[in-house]
């Protein structure tokens, strides 16, 4: 191995730091007073130590660590490694690598021409604010008109506290993967890219209800409104993924857009093969919307019985097969 050597601390199969190692002997720990720094509370304060020996071979040493040292391929307890290029060993929680100065490097990715980094929206701090009072307001107006007795207080409050408190584990969960994927945790970000999909998931039914209400879709849009559940899923799971992840953005395009279809797909597979669910409950629209949004025309009670007519004819059947 060269007089140079380099010691790679992983995170899986991506390097996390690399450090050049040029004097002998070396040592590796969590105290201040080693060559290699690591941040790893299972790690000793002074855990390895690199050697040369008469002969020029590098080894290992373990000196006298309370969590040992392992060696990755094959897995095994160690007290001393002869070092070569591409040689893995783990002390506590933390893989190490060492490689020689002249090891090999993959070939240059080309990429497209750099431009300007765009500041993204949802890392600013007025787009949580914002985001934040919008869902408050959207579940308050919710509750409201979906009450059809007294305001009850009670109701409005949890139609409130509900979707915060959802928001708030929901980025908790995502901030804790990314700090453990990236080293940052992005709790704002997070936050506010969950509260979106919430405030989204309230305006968007509410927007579906008012156009089948204008133009007298007495169905709805079931199949639009799942639609756009399945986009709004999607298109979260997209951002709060590129913030954890180091996948390219099309790749990870590519991934949410089959996992949706297929999520898709299997949700709705009972009601493509023709099994009926059952509800003991009315499934009708409950918010109450003032006739002035109607757009279509009313349409006559004699025109509504002449439709319903043949709905009678299949209960009669149905009835005398019984």
């Amino acid at each position: 191995m060269d007089e140079v050597i380099f010691l790679e601390v992983l995170e899986g199969d991506a390097v996390h730091a690399r450090h050049r190692l040029e004097r002998f002997p070396a040592s590796v720990g969590r105290g201040y007073s080693n060559d290699v720094i690591l941040d790893d509370p299972k790690v000793s304060a002074e855990h390895l130590r690199i050697e040369r020996r008469e002969d020029g071979v590098l080894m290992l040493r373990d000196v006298g660590s309370h969590n040992g040292t392992f060696r990755v391929e094959p897995w095994a307890p160690l007290a001393e490694l002869e070092l070569t290029s591409d040689t893995r060993v783990a002390v506590g929680d933390t893989v190490l690598r060492f490689r020689a100065r002249n090891h090999p490097v993959e070939d240059t990715v080309v990429g497209p021409a750099p431009t300007a980094p765009r500041p993204r929206v949802f890392e600013q701090p007025r787009t949580f604010a914002l985001a934040l009072v919008a869902l408050v307001g959207a579940s308050l107006l919710e509750g409201y008109l979906t009450n059809y007795g007294r305001t009850d207080w009670g109701e409005l409050t949890v139609a409130v506290v509900a979707p915060l408190a959802l928001m708030f584990v929901w980025a908790g969960g995502w901030s804790v993967a990314s700090r453990i994927a990236r080293r940052q945790f992005h709790y704002r970000t997070h936050a506010a890219i969950g509260t979106l999909v919430l405030l989204g998931s309230i305006v968007i039914p509410a927007l579906l209800t008012l156009v089948a209400f204008s133009l007298a879709l007495g169905g709805g849009l079931p199949g639009v409104h799942y639609l756009a559940f399945l986009g709004l899923m999607g298109w979260g799971l997209y951002w709060h993924l590129r913030y954890v992840t180091r996948w390219d953005p099309r790749r990870l395009m590519r991934v949410l857009t089959v996992v949706t279809l297929v999520f898709g797909a299997l949700s709705r597979a009972g009601d493509w093969l023709g099994n009926e669910g059952f509800s003991d409950g009315l499934d009708f629209p409950r918010t109450l919307l003032p006739p002035a949004f109607r757009l279509a025309r009313a349409q006559p009670v004699d025109a509504f019985f002449e439709d319903t007519a043949g709905l009678q004819e299949q209960v009669d059947a149905l009835t005398k097969e019984e």
